[in-house]
């Protein structure tokens, strides 16, 4: 299933299909019920335990899991026990600032929809990374991150449709173009459910596509990785 896309929509007819897309997806996601989205989790985490890239990564990016999401607890928890640091996003303003959780009490319930972000005074990503690569040893070595990326829907290209705000996008792109004294090796993989996958996303110039998609039915995974 997919809006049907022309190459070069415009502005309106891009925006009008987006939003049609989310509003079928909603439709979808509200026919399960959270223990299904809990099973999905611990999935998920199954899943990622034996990924290379998880294996590889040093820095994992988390987020908590809203209304109609799988689960990301149980992500959180293997992370923990896997040693990797973790961070989590923050909205501040029109962007989002990751920040170093050690726990899950160093989340708290933030803005109208009460998502549950990362309190004040936690060190953030780039402080973390400009620390622990303080050494030209260090900086001559990539750091290898993982991002675990949400979205309402996504397809087989890696095509991803947020909730509008445009917040991942635009800190995927930053985070690409900051020019650090040292290598950054970041791989992203969107977690989904069937439900959220369609034939293609409508997705403009400035919509970035993640590196993988991870399917989670049941139990059980399938892997989609972008073309």
């Amino acid at each position: 299933m997919g809006p049907v896309q022309g190459d070069k929509p415009d502005k309106s007819t891009l925006a009008d299909l987006k939003q049609e897309l989310r509003t079928i997806v909603k439709s979808r996601l509200k026919t399960l019920s959270p223990d299904n989205l809990h099973r999905a989790g611990f999935a998920a985490a199954e899943r990622l335990k034996t990924h290379p890239r998880w294996q590889q990564a040093r820095l994992v990016l988390l987020y908590a899991s809203m209304s109609g999401e799988i689960d990301t607890e149980p992500l959180f928890h293997l992370a923990k026990t896997s040693g990797k640091t973790i961070f989590y996003p923050r909205v501040e303003g029109d962007e989002i600032g990751f920040y170093q959780v050690n726990e899950l009490l160093d989340l708290e319930s933030q803005g109208p929809w009460h998502i549950l972000e990362p309190r004040p005074g936690l060190t953030s990503l780039f402080d973390w990374i400009h620390t622990i690569c303080n050494t030209v040893e260090q900086a001559q070595t990539p750091v290898p991150i993982l991002g675990i990326i949400p979205g309402l829907a996504f397809d087989r290209q890696g095509g991803r449709l947020g909730r509008g705000k445009g917040y991942y996008d635009r800190f995927l792109s930053s985070i690409e173009k900051i020019d650090f004294p040292y290598p950054l090796q970041l791989y992203t993989i969107g977690l989904s459910i069937p439900e959220q996958v369609v034939d293609q996303v409508p997705r403009s110039p400035y919509d970035i596509r993640v590196h993988e998609v991870m399917v989670i039915e049941r139990g059980l995974t399938g892997d989609l990785p972008r073309a």
